[in-house]
């Protein structure tokens, strides 16, 4: 702060910021004694579930993001999504919090947001079950505990084909594109992630990965 007066800049220091365009910010003592920070949106989590109506104390929650037996699909002969939200608000507000303190949205909220433009009733469901899960997790977000190593580290897994659908691959090319993930930490906190289609479709696992990298 002194050096920063010492170059004629004014600055006033307000204390430690509690707040950060919507996401909570809380410094703790973790139970090996380590200094955390603590990241939730919970105004933000409670804006989702009021739009899509799960915030009454009768709604059932779910455990995970979203069904690991099911993949969503272009789902051209379905009917399309009237449901009593709007989709595309929904998921604008679900991109700005995996992107901030939850990201381990990521996969889940991506899937759906491909198919904003023209959603059907399984796209609406699906986003049902993200904010059920939200229900029982909306108090959850990221927990930092910074270390020494003052070093950046890539994490990057992929998942080759993944999407393929035959019946549905006439319509849409981008079944038969892969799908990577990354995480990037600096003094072991991350500080960057995404989901993502490969925007090259890969002919082998290995080609996969070399994308992904």
């Amino acid at each position: 702060m002194e050096d920063m007066r010492a170059i004629g800049l004014d600055i006033t220091d307000k204390g430690n910021v509690l707040d950060f365009l919507g996401v909570k910010i809380e410094k703790k003592i973790g139970s090996d004694r380590q200094p955390t920070i603590h990241l939730t949106q919970p105004h933000l989590i409670n804006s989702i579930l009021k739009d899509l109506q799960l915030d009454h104390e009768t709604t059932s929650s779910k455990p995970t993001p979203m069904s690991s037996s099911r993949i969503l699909f272009r789902h051209s002969s379905s009917k399309p999504f009237g449901g009593h939200f709007h989709y595309r608000s929904v998921i604008s507000r679900l991109e700005y919090l995996l992107a901030c303190s939850r990201p381990e949205l990521a996969y889940s909220v991506h899937q759906c947001a491909r198919f904003s433009s023209d959603p059907k009733v399984e796209h609406g469901k699906a986003i049902m079950w993200i904010g059920k899960y939200l229900l029982a997790t909306r108090d959850k977000g990221i927990i930092m505990t910074p270390n020494d190593s003052k070093s950046f580290k890539v994490s990057v897994d992929a998942n080759f084909c993944g999407n393929w659908d035959q019946s549905d691959a006439a319509e849409d090319s981008n079944t038969a594109r892969s799908r990577h993930g990354f995480l990037i930490s600096y003094a072991g906190c991350p500080v960057m992630w995404k989901s993502k289609m490969q925007t090259e479709i890969a002919l082998s696992s290995t080609e996969l990965e070399v994308i992904g990298l």
